[in-house]
C-alpha cells in the first residue's frame, strides 16, 4: 500500500483518549458543529459506526477448556454512544465511548479486568487506520457482574464537517486473539449492545 507522506492528515485519521469515562457527556452521534448561524445549519453527517456480531463478546478462559468452570472473565458491548462536530472547514471530530457490561468468572483471580477493545477506520473497503485500546479496571469484590464506561476516543477524518454522507465509516469491537474469534463464530448469538 504507498501512501503520500507529504498530506499524511489527508490519509490517516487521527486517535485521541480524553481523560473523562463520562457518557453522560455525549449525545448520540449527530451533534452539533460550530457555525455563524447556528439556527440555520444542520448537525455534520457523522461516519456510519458498525460492530461486528463476532467482535462484540469477549470471552476469556484459563487456558485448559472453554466450560464454565475455567472461564475468567466474559464481557459484550452494552451501548456505543458519541457524537461529531466541526473542527475546522477541513476536519470532523468524532468522539466514541463504550459501555460494557463485565461478569466475573469462576477462574478468575484476581480483581483487575483488562479488555482490549479498537476502532478501525474504513475509507471505501479499505481499512486506513486501527487503534487498540485497553480498558482496565479494578472488579468490586462483592459483586459478580457489572458495567463499565470506556474513556471517550476522539477520531479526526480529514474532510468537511457537512451535513452530507463520506466514504469514512468505523468498525469497532473487541480485540480477539484468533481462538476467541473463533469461539464467538461458533457460538454466536443474539448480541446486546445498542448503537446509533
Amino acid at each position: 500500500m504507498s501512501q503520500d507522506l507529504s498530506h499524511p492528515r489527508r490519509l490517516l485519521p487521527r486517535f485521541a483518549v480524553s481523560g473523562l469515562a463520562a457518557l453522560g457527556l455525549l449525545t448520540i452521534l449527530g451533534g452539533c458543529g460550530d457555525e455563524e448561524n447556528a439556527s440555520i445549519a444542520f448537525a455534520p453527517s457523522c461516519p456510519l459506526t458498525h460492530i461486528p456480531p463476532e467482535a462484540a463478546d469477549y470471552y476469556l478462559y484459563d487456558g485448559k477448556t472453554a466450560t464454565f468452570p475455567h472461564l475468567i472473565t466474559r464481557a459484550s458491548i452494552l451501548k456505543l454512544q458519541g457524537d461529531c462536530l466541526g473542527a475546522g472547514p477541513k476536519d470532523l471530530k468524532t468522539r466514541i465511548a463504550l459501555r460494557f457490561v463485565v461478569s466475573h468468572g469462576p477462574a478468575a483471580a484476581g480483581s483487575t479486568v483488562t479488555l482490549p477493545w479498537f476502532i478501525a477506520v474504513l475509507h471505501g473497503d479499505r481499512i486506513v487506520n486501527k487503534h487498540v485500546f485497553k480498558h482496565t479496571f479494578q472488579f468490586p469484590a462483592n459483586l459478580s457482574s457489572i458495567t463499565s464506561d470506556s474513556k471517550v476516543v476522539t477520531v479526526d477524518l480529514p474532510i468537511p464537517p457537512k451535513n452530507i454522507d463520506s466514504d469514512y465509516r468505523f468498525e469497532v469491537g473487541f480485540q480477539l486473539t484468533k481462538e476467541q474469534l473463533d469461539y464467538n463464530e461458533q457460538h454466536l448469538k443474539k448480541v446486546d449492545y445498542q448503537a446509533y
